[in-house]
């Protein structure tokens, strides 16, 4: 078995990943998020404050899920790397449902980009 690597750039590391993660995805969001420039805004009051309501919803849905996501695979990542009393089945699942989890965020996030609405 290979030595453990020091603690402290593993956990800098693993904090470091899933800040930039969390950076990544709202970033990816924003630009989604964004009014496409040139759409006209509904002039009814009503339909106005639906559209800027479900623009608002949409901001909090993105940033929730980033967060969550983003602090779920910074966790899987930083325990399966800081903790070498778990057997190395379970830290390899660990990793796998980091990687496996972002894989997946990542297309449905990319599918997401088919579904613009304004």
């Amino acid at each position: 078995m290979s030595g453990f690597p020091p603690t402290r750039f593993v956990k800098l590391f693993a904090i470091l990943v899933g800040l930039l993660l969390f950076v990544g995805m709202a970033a990816f969001h924003a630009v989604i998020l964004l009014p496409i420039p040139g759409t006209p805004m509904p002039t009814d009051p009503d339909a106005a404050a639906y559209v800027l309501t479900i623009r608002a919803l949409r901001v909090v849905f993105a940033a929730a899920m980033d967060a969550a996501v983003a602090l779920a695979i910074t966790c899987s990542w930083y325990w399966g790397l800081i903790r070498p009393d778990l057997t190395e089945g379970t830290r390899r699942g660990l990793l796998v449902f980091g990687t496996v989890t972002l894989a997946i965020w990542m297309i449905l996030n990319s599918m997401s980009v088919s579904f613009r609405f304004p």
